[in-house]
């Protein structure tokens, strides 16, 4: 499935009717989208969520669209109609690994943990490399009380990407939560190495009363 170009059909009529009417909605939709993704990178959620609106209704097959656009809505507070978006990118794109991710966050950020931890696992499956899905769902373990069961995934997001202060900061909150003490302040400091301003990591220094 594409990620950036329109879908490969639209109606049959219409088709027939203009060959030409597919490119020149796709241009349209991609003008609307790319506006709103420079709109995103500012802060600007309001004109940018105008922005995926209008890229979705000249192509309402734009997967991508709506993956950006639930991103938005969950930076706004709104995860409700991020999961909805996510779930279309995801209807319309089976494999689109991102939007499971995507909607693994919002699912997270309701404290649905159970629909969070098989988001993460869809997208682990579809792209068994990408490190950010196993730290997600290790911290979603641990959020749940499962601190045993997130430590294979958060070794392993850091074995795809060394020293990646999240993860980090995810394996010292686990190895704290199974009483690994030492472990644990080592992992945060080294998350705050990576990351000065990893605010977890700093008050899990001084809960366990250690320096960075």
């Amino acid at each position: 499935m594409r990620h950036l170009a329109l879908a490969a059909l639209l109606s049959a009529q219409l088709l027939n009717a203009n060959p030409l009417a597919e490119a020149e909605v796709e241009g349209q939709a991609s003008v609307y989208y790319y506006r709103a993704l420079d709109y995103a990178k500012k802060g600007d959620l309001g004109p940018a969520i105008a922005d995926y609106s209008k890229a979705i209704e000249l192509d309402p097959k734009f997967a991508p669209a709506y993956n950006a656009r639930g991103i938005a809505y969950a930076k706004k507070g709104d995860p409700d109609r991020a999961i909805a978006d996510f779930d279309k990118a995801i209807e319309l794109d089976p494999k689109y690994t991102v939007a499971y991710f995507n909607r693994g966050l919002a699912y997270g950020n309701k404290a649905d943990l159970d629909h969070a931890i098989a988001d993460f696992g869809k997208a682990i499956e579809l792209d068994p490399k990408f490190a950010p899905a196993y730290n997600a769902r290790a911290w979603t373990y641990f959020k749940a009380a499962k601190a045993a069961q997130g430590l294979p995934d958060v070794e392993k997001s850091l074995q795809l990407l060394p020293d990646d202060p999240g993860a980090l900061d995810t394996r010292g909150h686990i190895v704290e939560a199974l009483g690994r003490r030492e472990e644990a302040i080592a992992d945060f400091r080294r998350a705050l190495a990576k990351a000065p301003d990893l605010q977890g990591s700093k008050d899990a220094l001084k809960r366990l009363g250690a320096s960075p």
